[in-house]
């Protein structure tokens, strides 16, 4: 069994790979391509194929060695939606209600086919269990297109969606969540290595190639319906509260970016450079270095969390919370004090 994961992973790997040396000559001529502008700052127009090289990976790796059980062949198929409209938002720039339609739509759709929605957040508190009832659906929708525009929003430099798509799947693992569960353990190791080849392109290559919306999206929405699979239902094996440290800087950092917007009267969907890596950027910071910190807190609060759901899981929600405050007034303190010095 483990011989075929990495066997599948490595076909995932080289698929991708080889996506990524077919498409570059192909996006230049159709302009599938990044521009530089105020916020973009970058060198020349990039390829923005990432996302189509994960997808193309995964799917040749899925062809030649394993089928799906129902529940991921549904997401892959629906998720394929979610990596079209990405694709034609990097081609015609469609805004962000026509992603975000699509996303409702693919939510809906896979609630349909799976039978498969949050019902339940646990027992958050050491209380009882907090049952949704008919709020099932609507908060479903909510929570997954949140953490997947949250992925779409930490897609500001280069690596970070894809870096941290890699820290949500180790702390999937690690919490062990799939261990009895081999079809899924697979599928998570075959998108970790079709992952790779992107994240080394985008990082080190010389010719650098991104994302795209395509790619945060596709990594956003896979991403959640899988924790939505491990922690709702009579087979789970995931702590719903769990789910929030695996994908803590994502959630953290986007719920302060909106809120920041909202309290200063501007819409939660607007663009502007309120993000952490905004702020370590304007800080100073080099994207590399940027990169590094926002992992380096990403993994701790991984580990927090782990370590909280052995030892004290009453706490867990309660101490995630009081870690987005804390970073919540932070994040206000350092915009304030980088605005000063700009006016100075």
């Amino acid at each position: 069994m483990i011989l075929e994961f990495w066997q599948a992973s490595l076909i995932a790997m080289i698929s991708a790979l080889c996506a990524i040396k077919i498409l570059r000559p192909i996006a230049i001529d159709i302009n599938l391509v990044d521009i530089p502008d105020d916020r973009k700052q970058h060198d020349g127009s990039v390829p923005l194929i990432g996302g189509l090289s994960i997808y193309f990976g995964l799917m040749v790796a899925i062809y030649i060695t394993q089928p799906l059980p129902d529940n991921l062949f549904y997401l892959l198929m629906i998720a394929s939606l979610v990596l079209l409209i990405g694709l034609l938002d990097d081609l015609k720039d469609l805004g962000i209600w026509p992603r975000i339609l699509v996303q409702i739509i693919s939510c809906l759709l896979l609630v349909l086919f799976t039978d498969t929605c949050i019902t339940s957040l646990g027992s958050p508190f050491g209380s009882n269990e907090i049952e949704l009832g008919k709020l099932a659906i609507p908060f479903t929708i909510f929570a997954v297109v949140g953490l997947v525009n949250a992925f779409n929003m930490s897609d500001g430099i280069d690596g970070l969606a894809g870096s941290l798509a890699i820290v949500t799947i180790i702390g999937i693992i690690l919490f062990d969540a799939v261990t009895k569960n081999p079809p899924l353990l697979g599928f998570l190791l075959m998108f970790s290595a079709a992952l790779l080849p992107y994240l080394f392109t985008n990082l080190i290559s010389a010719q650098k190639i991104f994302l795209g919306d395509a790619g945060s999206l596709l990594i956003g929405f896979i991403l959640a319906w899988i924790l939505v699979f491990l922690s709702q239902g009579d087979s789970r094996s995931m702590v719903p509260t769990s789910v929030l440290w695996c994908v803590a800087i994502p959630v953290i950092d986007t719920f302060t970016v909106c809120f920041q917007r909202i309290r200063t009267g501007k819409s939660p969907l607007s663009a502007d450079r309120q993000h952490f890596h905004h702020l370590l950027l304007d800080a100073g910071f080099s994207p590399k270095k940027a990169l590094l910190i926002i992992l380096f807190f990403a993994s701790s609060l991984l580990v927090l969390g782990l370590i909280l759901q052995r030892v004290f899981p009453s706490a867990s929600l309660s101490i995630f919370i009081l870690i987005t405050l804390v970073y919540i007034y932070w994040s206000s303190v350092k915009k304030n004090a980088f605005t000063i010095d700009k006016n100075i």
